[in-house]
């Protein structure tokens, strides 16, 4: 069993008072918020924003206080000594508001897109992705002043 950890940032932007979600994605169906495994002697939120510079080119952020939410999962990974390894995996969410706007993705992703709140749900591929835009959309419509 190997446990591992990625770490990541739902990431908007205002227009007016709407706002769009960043999403990237990674190929097929599969869109997903950028995020990544932590290095050694990172904190959560300096693996995040690595990450989200490193996929998306965006080193301006504002991390919003008071939200940090976090699910685990588990998938096998490749054939290993002719024995499949089961990884267990936890992912952390911070909420960032962009500064920039302009993207510029990592040979890891095919594509990018700022969405409203609907599109970005149906994009997202898994309901993990789409529980957390909704967490984040909610706490964000209890803090500021913005419509979907």
């Amino acid at each position: 069993m190997v446990r591992k950890k990625s770490v990541g940032v739902i990431i908007f932007k205002r227009e007016g008072k709407a706002i769009r979600y960043l999403l990237l994605h990674h190929g097929g169906e599969y869109w997903n918020f950028p995020k990544g495994t932590q290095e050694k002697r990172e904190t959560d939120l300096q693996t995040a924003l690595r990450e989200l510079a490193e996929e998306t080119g965006i080193t301006e952020v504002k991390i919003i206080d008071g939200f940090c939410e976090q699910y685990d999962y588990d998938f096998d990974t490749e054939i290993r000594d002719r024995v499949k390894e089961k990884i267990y995996k936890t992912a952390i969410f911070y909420l960032g508001e962009a500064n920039e706007t302009k993207v510029k993705i990592s040979n890891e992703h095919l594509d990018f897109g700022w969405f409203d709140y609907d599109t970005a749900l149906k994009r997202l591929f898994y309901q993990r992705g789409q529980n957390l835009l909704k967490k984040a959309s909610q706490f964000l419509l209890k803090q500021q002043d913005f419509v979907l």
